[in-house]
């Protein structure tokens, strides 16, 4: 019974067509206007993907290399572990932490069992 609604469930769903969403991604020459189709030869994009979503695409891409991180290995330029005070940050938290677990272990260590 269960492979039967299973089946017929498979067979009522391949019937259906299913619409692929184009109106979101325009591709192909008679999508852009004029004046995209400037903007694009001015950028050096293909006219035959030419739309709003490559001029944009090319416009971020000239601008993020443009900037002083655009083409570095280190992202933003903001380094994450180096410099003294990244190194006196983690040995004051080690510290701390370390003092924390000496502490439970000094005070596990030194108590006497419950006697009921």
């Amino acid at each position: 019974m269960a492979l039967a609604v299973l089946a017929a469930f498979a067979t009522a769903l391949t019937a259906i067509p299913l619409q692929s969403a184009h109106a979101q991604y325009p591709s192909g020459s008679g999508t852009a206007t004029p004046e995209q189709l400037i903007r694009c030869d001015e950028l050096d994009i293909p006219r035959t993907i030419c739309s709003d979503v490559t001029i944009l695409a090319k416009e971020r891409r000239t601008s993020a290399e443009a900037t002083t991180y655009g083409d570095s290995a280190y992202g933003s330029g903001v380094p994450y572990f180096q410099g003294a005070e990244t190194i006196a940050v983690i040995g004051a938290l080690g510290a701390i932490f370390g003092g924390v677990a000496a502490a439970f272990f000094i005070k596990g260590r030194g108590s006497k069992p419950v006697t009921t």
